[in-house]
């Protein structure tokens, strides 16, 4: 019997549909819809939350059936799941650098706020500081854009090193056949310690790059023609992810019974450690991203020179189904309550009248005294402002002069203030002033005088102080900023640089405020997070 044309267009219509579509018809009818996902490294902790999603079925009951693909230095997750080897797998920030080369990667949870991504050299053998690096022996893995990007900003050519591939271990580095290697903070670091190399990082951080770490990511295609699969992984994984780190333990015994019984327990509970600190989770939720963040990363790899400035990151994001649109309900909501507010205004008008003239000579009274504290105190903080500050400093230099008394100046600045508003906004920004000024209040003693003299930037005066005294106050104050910086977003990576002066001679205030801010630009030019006597 012939075969009609039409027959020939719908067997070609069929074809093409295959087999996305199938995907989210399985999920559908309640068939199992089998997915792959494809991990950066070995199995690690760094892959605890699917382990253990997996094992407790929550991918089952979400209708997939979903196999995990070991990962390794060489492998390039982005290409697995762009060449539709993979339907899911985790990257770095450096997705944003394979999308714009052309590979259609969809971002759609980030699991560390913080990238672990470092360079490692050892400390007897290896290149002093990041400025060494030319001529040295690098190895280096797939996808480190991050680490590219670091090495553009400090000016190290990356065609003066010599570059060799990834073995996926500390071992070269260990027995000399390289000098530096590329690593993550939750794993490596341990490998050193326990095979006693005495070691040192150089962080991205350290000069303003802070990224987004491991990130689950599919394709667009996956996210346009079954995006009830994309949805379901997403949320079975971050489950997953929440429960491997309220019980780290449970999940050690599952990898090292499932997937790496070869390795030990303590190194899987530092890198659980590491992790848990990465991925902020008592912070913000497991899986948050924001849009400006990555604007910002952006804006990292471009000013490194690795992508195009201004990119459009339109459908890089991935956006959940949206809730349904309740816009009408909100705005007869609000006319309602327009209404009725005022209604009751009206009915309150007469009843006011009559205090308002009491009200508005106590709140005349406020204003005055509230305009005298502004004269002097800083709003945010409650530390005297510049002009206070410098009045209480000449009268203490005075004093000084009378009794004989030594007196010591420390200039203080938040280091990456900008950075932190830029990428977390200015609410942000005040926590963390306020939690460095508590820092500080609970390092100083009560005689001593702080003063916010703008911005990020401060001053510490300390009477009958020797300047050995004020260099053990500025490390006790450097420290308890590091530690204690928890109180913030940027909660592990707050830090101060701090320049100390102490009163020597006929010297006027100005010229001690000059030496000791002399003082604190070479700490930030020696690296930051650090004291330095004048």
């Amino acid at each position: 019997m012939p075969i009609r044309p039409h027959a020939f267009l719908l067997l070609f219509c069929a074809l093409i549909a295959w087999p996305l579509p199938a995907l989210s018809q399985a999920a559908g009818d309640g068939m199992l819809t089998p997915v792959r996902l494809q991990l950066k490294w070995t199995h690690q902790f760094q892959g605890a939350g699917f382990y253990v999603a997996l094992a407790k079925g929550y991918y089952r009951e979400a209708g997939l059936d979903v196999r995990i693909i070991e990962g390794g230095p060489t492998v390039d997750a982005a290409a697995q799941v762009s060449d539709g080897a993979a339907e899911f797998g985790v990257g770095s920030a450096g997705l944003l650098v394979e999308r714009v080369k052309g590979r259609p990667v969809v971002a759609m949870a980030v699991l560390m706020q913080h990238s672990p991504f470092v360079l490692l050299t050892r400390i007897d053998t290896g290149p002093p500081h990041v400025h060494a690096l030319p001529g040295h022996r690098l190895m280096l893995e797939t996808h480190a854009e991050e680490l590219l990007a670091y090495l553009a900003v400090e000016r190290v050519p990356v065609e003066m090193l010599t570059v060799v591939p990834h073995s996926g271990s500390v071992e070269a580095l260990i027995k000399g056949d390289v000098d530096a290697i590329t690593a993550y903070t939750t794993s490596e670091p341990y490998d050193l310690r326990a095979a006693g190399i005495p070691y040192q990082v150089f962080s991205p951080r350290a000069a303003g790059i802070d990224f987004y770490g491991d990130t689950i990511f599919t394709s667009e295609r996956m996210v346009s023609e079954a995006p009830s699969v994309v949805e379901a992984f997403r949320k079975a994984s971050l489950r997953g992810w929440r429960d491997a780190l309220t019980d780290p333990a449970g999940a050690i015994d599952l990898i090292r019974r499932d997937y790496a019984p070869h390795l030990e327990r303590a190194r899987l509970a530092f890198e659980a450690e590491e992790m848990a600190r990465l991925m902020m989770a008592d912070m913000v939720e497991v899986g948050y991203m924001h849009a400006g963040r990555w604007r910002h990363i952006a804006e990292g790899f471009a000013a490194a020179g690795l992508m195009p400035r201004d990119t459009d990151l339109d459908g890089f994001l991935y956006a959940p189904d949206q809730k349904p649109d309740l816009t009408w309900f909100y705005v007869a909501l609000a006319v309602l309550a327009g209404l009725t507010l005022a209604i009751g205004l009206v009915t309150a008008r007469f009843r006011t009248l009559n205090g308002l003239l009491r009200a508005e000579v106590a709140e005349r009274a406020r204003l005055e005294a509230h305009f005298r504290t502004l004269a002097s105190q800083d709003g945010l903080t409650g530390l005297p402002n510049r002009r206070a500050f410098l009045d209480q400093a000449q009268a203490e230099l005075a004093r000084a002069r009378v009794t004989g008394l030594p007196l010591s100046l420390l200039m203080l600045d938040i280091d990456h203030f900008k950075a932190i508003n830029d990428r977390f906004g200015h609410a942000a920004g005040d926590a963390s002033l306020i939690a460095f000024c508590n820092a500080c209040r609970a390092t100083l003693r009560e005689q001593d005088v702080m003063g916010r003299l703008g911005g990020e930037e401060f001053a510490v005066l300390l009477g009958d102080t020797e300047i050995g005294g004020a260099l053990a106050t500025a490390e006790r104050l450097r420290a308890a900023v590091e530690e204690r910086g928890a109180d913030t977003v940027e909660r592990h990576f707050l830090t101060v640089s701090v320049g100390v002066a102490t009163l020597s001679g006929d010297e006027n205030l100005d010229q001690l405020l000059i030496r000791a801010d002399r003082a604190l630009y070479t700490a930030k030019m020696e690296g930051r997070n650090r004291v330095v006597m004048a």
